[in-house]
């Protein structure tokens, strides 16, 4: 099965510069202290959610591949802590973040992409190279 499509690569764009913009709303809210620093964890969240379901469902469509979704939840990961370990790196982190922080969100996450996988396998049994049995014997 082709791991990275169109789509998924047009998704890892997308999501590293909505990633940038969050980090870099969430630590000029955290260095300022403000009391709405919730809102861009949300925003992050409600627009990620939409880019992944909306192209992915375009991926769906245009290839006839059935992974349940685990491409997209990698891509995720990765790239989300990518972003972070650089934004680190660079120290544009407010001070009242912390590294041990974000490795017990990617150990947390990295437990639930386990399950995915998981899930993926399974799914993958039901198909012949990655395509729905289904649609091959029409």
């Amino acid at each position: 099965m082709k791991f990275i499509t169109k789509n998924l690569a047009y998704f890892a764009v997308i999501a590293t510069a909505l990633t940038l913009a969050f980090r870099f709303a969430l630590s000029a809210m955290l260095t300022k202290e403000s009391d709405i620093y919730f809102v861009p964890a949300i925003l992050y969240s409600l627009s990620m959610t939409a880019a992944g379901w909306y192209i992915g469902r375009k991926d769906g469509h245009d290839l006839p591949l059935y992974d349940v979704g685990f491409r997209f939840h990698f891509v995720t990961y990765v790239q989300y802590f990518a972003v972070t370990g650089i934004w680190f790196l660079l120290g544009y982190n407010a001070e009242v973040e912390k590294w041990e922080n974000k490795l017990i969100t990617a150990l947390v996450w990295g437990f639930f992409l386990v399950i995915h996988f998981v899930f993926y396998l399974i799914s993958r049994k039901r198909t012949i190279d990655g395509l729905k049995k289904e649609d091959l014997f029409d």
